[in-house]
């Protein structure tokens, strides 16, 4: 705050001086609480930090125990004209034969009539009956008559948001057509039609109730996929694109053929994933550590080196960790230790991969495609690392809390800060009215006594000349 004075000679007294040192003292407890503000504010950076570092080794953990993780067997097809494979974790080596009898197809219907020569033309329809559509099994009905117009059925199909779809399209100069066509394939999604409900054996046999007898209907009722597996089992599907038939396996059926496919192992890729979990877990102990060291001569304390047990969780995360890993193959859960999955545990807490266990496990690529579970003895628990993690870190967990309970404390802290800094500014004006005040006073004083001197120097000098 800016301060003045009031001078008068040698008699002034400097204000500005005199508050700037009664302030220093004043502001000794406003020094200190900033301070302490300033050490919070790290506190907080450092825990959400800390926080960010655990976030990090968990998505590290989730990748590990992820069956998605790992290279799928690479897929190849002797005729892609017939048949293309793609393949996913869980694939099986092994090489088959497709046969692709036929493939699945949605109902599509063509309707053209010499009459039909606007979007918006009559159907033909003699008298007031209704049109009955039946899409996968459920039955519509819409009243119609002679002013019924291609349009119209069109609009109600589209409107009954089911697997069908109606369209008008201009066939040649002046002639429409009506094509109805469902948007899923297979007998299940099947479409048929008539007027007055009398559905015919097959759907285009109604085609003549739909229209005049100009009217020339064409078309397909919904089929599903046939095929052969090895020439030993036979299949039917309602899609071309088929994922239940081979483990971790998709066929697109593409046209009726024979097709030889191969499932070949993959890059084993398990080391990488491994070795991203051990680095991500080597920087969560290394800023634990950080936040929690006294310091000495050439390193700084931690912010939390006063408070050690506020990272005890990082010694449950270890803890957890020797507890190994399961798996489950056949319904049954196998226990493996850590050193099994490549992993050692040095002496001063870190990891560290070693390719040589890790090759000398049986079957390691497998398991790791199976799915793993770090941190608990048995796969089903989901008291497990993945579980522990997410109760730290997730709203209301234990890391989460401490750093909302240290946020609240600095909430606090810059209460009073804000409290005290006011309490010191009223005081600073106090100091600056009572010193200026005086300051005047003495300013008057000094002009007062000047004032005498002067009235009684003219008095002796007065009597001096009488």
């Amino acid at each position: 705050m800016a301060t003045s004075g009031i001078s008068s000679g040698t008699a002034a007294i400097d204000v500005a001086g005199m508050v700037e040192g009664l302030m220093a003292i004043e502001n000794r407890p406003l020094v200190t609480l900033q301070s302490k503000i300033k050490s919070q504010n790290l506190i907080i950076s450092d825990l959400g930090q800390l926080k960010s570092k655990v976030s990090a080794f968990q998505t590290a953990l989730q990748a590990v125990e992820n069956p998605d993780s790992y290279s799928a067997a690479v897929a190849s097809s002797s005729n892609e004209s017939a048949v293309t494979v793609s393949t996913s974790t869980g694939a099986l080596i092994g090489n088959h034969q497709i046969t692709v009898t036929q493939l699945a197809k949605p109902a599509q219907y063509i309707f053209a009539d010499s009459d039909f020569t606007t979007s918006d033309a009559l159907v033909g329809f003699l008298d007031s009956s209704t049109f009955d559509l039946t899409v996968a099994g459920q039955l519509n009905s819409l009243s119609v008559d002679s002013t019924t117009t291609i349009e119209d059925l069109s609009t109600f199909i589209n409107g009954l948001g089911l697997s069908v779809a109606a369209s008008i399209t201009q066939t040649t100069s002046g002639q429409y057509a009506l094509i109805i066509q469902g948007t899923q394939s297979g007998q299940d999604n099947d479409v048929t039609f008539g007027v007055n409900g009398s559905l015919g054996s097959h759907p285009i046999s109604s085609a003549a109730a739909l229209a005049g007898p100009s009217t020339t209907a064409y078309g397909n009722q919904a089929q599903d996929a046939e095929f052969t597996l090895d020439g030993l089992m036979e299949f039917t599907r309602t899609t071309n694109n088929v994922d239940d038939v081979l483990s971790g396996t998709t066929f697109n059926l593409v046209s009726t053929g024979i097709a030889n496919i191969t499932l070949a192992a993959g890059p084993d890729n398990g080391q990488e994933v491994i070795q991203a979990f051990i680095t991500a877990f080597n920087d969560l102990t290394a800023t634990s550590k950080k936040l929690t060291q006294k310091g000495d001569s050439s390193t700084a304390p931690g912010s939390l080196a006063g408070s050690p047990g506020a990272l005890f969780f990082i010694n449950q995360i270890k803890s957890m960790l020797s507890e190994g890993i399961t798996y489950e193959s056949g319904g049954v859960s196998t226990v493996l230790d850590l050193y099994e999955l490549g992993i050692d545990i040095n002496s001063d807490g870190t990891l560290e991969f070693n390719a040589v266990n890790y090759a000398s496990t049986d079957g390691i690529a497998t398991i790791l495609a199976s799915g793993i579970n770090i941190g608990s003895t048995s796969f089903s628990d989901t008291d497990n690392l993945d579980a522990f993690l997410t109760s730290q870190i997730q709203s209301g967990g234990d890391l989460s809390e401490s750093i909302s309970n240290e946020q609240d404390t600095l909430y606090q802290m810059s209460e009073k800060e804000v409290a005290l800094q006011m309490r010191l500014d009223s005081k600073e004006k106090s100091y600056i009215s009572q010193y200026s005040s005086l300051n005047a006073l003495l300013f008057k004083l000094n002009n007062t006594s000047s004032a005498l001197t002067s009235a009684l120097a003219g008095l002796v000098d007065g009597q001096n000349n009488n």
